[in-house]
């Protein structure tokens, strides 16, 4: 009856007053009436009855009904009464043993628990933060989301925020995310905003899918300033959320396991341990949870730390897309973290009044390396290369830098802010290619307490040098590093491209590189990752230089050497000297490149690195014609095949030398032939005769 009145009544007010109702009509009247009114009026709103908002199904939700879960601290007759209390200064769990890494606790709530008396909360409870339901699907609010957000604003409680997510494709998760930041706008959470994954609809759509979901809602919310993080299972986070995604280290990882302890074994901040914990001010059960790391990146932090002293530097930083930003203050951030765009190039000044004091900042570039150090105003980094900076270095100079410490740290792809640093010591990350996206600098007075963790502030995979190679029919190989193989051994493939890059040395300078190709000789030198040789052109490299510049080549040998055809592993060249062949017209089938301290042993023998022919003879041979040119006490002829040798030429690989080598044969019925110059045949063709003998005469210069 009340589902026919609500019915009728909607009709009355979008047409006429002159319409009768009876409550006593049919039901297939009523049935009528609605369909009519649903196709001239569609209202979705977040107070919309229960039959039309949609029903969480989950591992925790039944049509929408909270399903009760059996955790330790409900079953287990060993349960102790302070179960996921603080004891003697520690949270413990519900056998009563300390929870190891619990720093705070907290309670994550919904609609589900009602009206909340958040006073009661604020003072009678040992809650330290709350992680506040927004909205369910795509533009379902929670009914309490204005309620709970208002009063932990009002009482300085600290929140983050989550969605539950009905999101199957990627067009539903946006819808989601605009929700949210809408629902955002005027709050600033202090712990992350959160993707609930748990629906059951997601399940099958396949690990690349879901990964694609999660990716959308985190890129577009961290794009927007919050820090973001991912709720799941114990169970979805090991066998569903398996894609290379949820190894972004910026997002949080809230793990739901009902347990007297979390067996995730991979980091992560939050653990929601069990969901009928008591507090006071809320009259249901509520999830318990504990925040497993050090303070969490609070989200509005990323704007400016407390400094004593504002005016003491100011600096800029070109981002891509944006340009150069309007220079900031000590203390506060220049860049755009989260929006995915790369810092290019930063430019430091000191203000004005304090004495002799400068700076001196250096960037580590995209495939450059480390550059020259800049001094005060200069620019460090690109700009129109569309290159991004890895890593930074910042110090003080001058007879006032005694007084100051300066400290700072970065915004890296994918690992979100990093720790602070300080007083030119690296900041950011090598070998992993993650851009940096802000940064932000403090100045302060000799012994001032850090403005932050120090943990993390530099990330690096150890690897001083990567390079690869461009194979014949296989195109670029992966970047090997450090002493690793790149290219084929055994396939008969040719080395054509060649392209090295710096990686982690913490030293400005780079690795320049040069080819020898067949028929065009030493191609000129390259750098900074550059391809060398001739791609896909049918020509071979058969020989490489590689050597050293700058602060790089005074701390540090290159070695470097080739397997080629025919010889195989030659040995280790260094810092210049060439390696593989020279007019044997043998291909370099795969390179090995290795960094060392200078004056350290080399990585192998170097006796024989490079092997460049002297003289080149091919021979004429029974049935198969004249063969193919062999240098340098090759084998030139047949063997085994009783085939006889008809004619002979032989030539110095430098022509201008053949006239000081002559030779003659002797052919069976003719006897000796005369005497020729190098490059010259001696011998029969297609006479049937063999060659009997041979005289060599070198003369001038070869003779000494």
């Amino acid at each position: 009856m009340k589902r026919i009145m609500t019915v009728m009544l909607a009709v009355i007010y979008i047409t006429t007053g002159t319409i009768s109702v009876m409550a006593g009509e049919p039901e297939n009247n009523d049935a009528q009436k609605k369909e009519s009114v649903s196709d001239s009026v569609k209202v979705q709103t977040s107070e919309n009855t229960d039959e039309d908002r949609p029903k969480e199904n989950s591992w925790r939700y039944l049509n929408g009904e909270l399903i009760p879960q059996e955790d330790d601290a409900t079953s287990n007759a060993r349960a102790v009464t302070n179960a996921w209390k603080k004891v003697n200064g520690q949270f413990v769990n519900s056998l009563g043993k300390p929870i190891p890494g619990a720093k705070k606790k907290g309670m994550d709530i919904s609609e589900y628990q009602g009206t909340i008396n958040w006073d009661t909360v604020k003072n009678r409870s040992d809650i330290d933060f709350v992680i506040i339901r927004c909205s369910y699907g795509s533009g379902y609010k929670d009914r309490k989301w204005e309620y709970n957000v208002k009063e932990c604003e009002r009482l300085g409680i600290p929140y983050g925020v989550y969605i539950y997510s009905t999101a199957t494709t990627v067009s539903a998760v946006e819808k989601e995310a605009e929700n949210v930041k809408k629902m955002l706008e005027g709050h600033q959470p202090t712990y992350p905003v959160y993707f609930d994954m748990e629906e059951n609809s997601v399940l099958n759509l396949g690990s690349s899918t879901i990964g694609k979901l999660a990716n959308t809602f985190c890129s577009k919310i961290s794009g927007a300033g919050y820090k973001v993080g991912i709720y799941a299972s114990l169970y979805w986070w090991n066998s569903i959320l398996t894609d290379r995604v949820f190894k972004n280290e910026s997002w949080s990882k809230w793990v739901a396991q009902y347990s007297a302890s979390c067996q995730y074994q991979s980091k992560y901040d939050m653990w929601q341990c069990t969901s009928s914990g008591k507090v006071n001010g809320v009259s249901t059960n509520v999830d318990i949870n504990f925040w497993m790391s050090d303070e969490p990146v609070i989200n509005q932090d990323a704007d400016r730390v407390m400094v004593s002293d504002e005016n003491i530097i100011t600096y800029t930083s070109h981002i891509q897309s944006y340009g150069w930003q309007e220079p900031v203050n000590n203390g506060y951030q220049t860049g755009k973290p989260g929006y995915g765009k790369r810092l290019e190039a930063f430019k430091i000044n000191v203000g004005g009044g304090y004495g002799d004091l400068g700076v001196r900042y250096q960037a580590c570039i995209q495939d450059e390396g480390w550059k020259p150090l800049a001094e005060t105003g200069q620019l460090a980094g690109t700009e129109g290369k569309s290159k991004y900076i890895q890593a930074v270095k910042i110090s003080l100079t001058g007879s006032q830098a005694e007084n100051y410490d300066i400290y700072y740290r970065v915004y890296s792809q994918n690992f979100g802010w990093l720790g602070w640093t300080s007083n030119g010591q690296p900041a950011g990350s090598q070998g992993y290619e993650k851009r940096i996206e802000a940064l932000q600098i403090a100045v302060l007075p000799k012994g001032a307490t850090i403005p932050g963790t120090t943990d993390n502030s530099y990330k690096t995979t150890g690897k001083k040098v990567e390079y690869r190679t461009y194979v014949e029919k296989q195109g670029w190989k992966k970047y090997s590093a450090d002493g690793e193989q790149s290219g084929t051994i055994g396939q008969a493939r040719a080395v054509q491209g060649l392209a090295v890059r710096v990686n982690d040395t913490q030293y400005s300078g780079n690795i320049v590189y040069d080819t020898y190709m067949q028929s065009y000789g030493w191609m000129g030198e390259k750098a900074n990752n550059t391809a060398a040789g001739i791609l896909n052109g049918g020509k071979r490299m058969e020989a490489i230089k590689l050597h050293l510049t700058g602060e790089l080549a005074e701390k540090y040998d290159i070695y470097y050497r080739v397997h080629t055809q025919t010889f195989g592993w030659l040995d280790w060249a260094k810092n210049g000297e060439p390696s593989g062949t020279k007019d044997y017209a043998k291909r370099i089938e795969a390179v090995q490149v290795k960094v060392v301290p200078k004056g350290n042993p080399a990585p192998g023998a170097t006796s024989i690195a490079f092997k460049e022919a002297k003289i080149a003879y091919k021979t004429h041979v029974q049935t198969y014609g004249w063969m193919s040119k062999v240098h340098d006490g090759e084998t030139a002829g047949t063997s085994g095949k009783a085939k006889r040798m008809e004619a002979l030429n032989i030539a110095m690989v430098d022509s201008s030398y053949n006239k000081e080598i002559s030779y003659r044969t002797h052919v069976q019925t003719y006897g000796w032939q005369k005497w020729v110059n190098g490059g010259k045949n001696s011998g029969t063709e297609g006479k049937a005769k063999r060659l009997e003998a041979i005289q060599i005469e070198l003369k001038d210069s070869l003779a000494d």
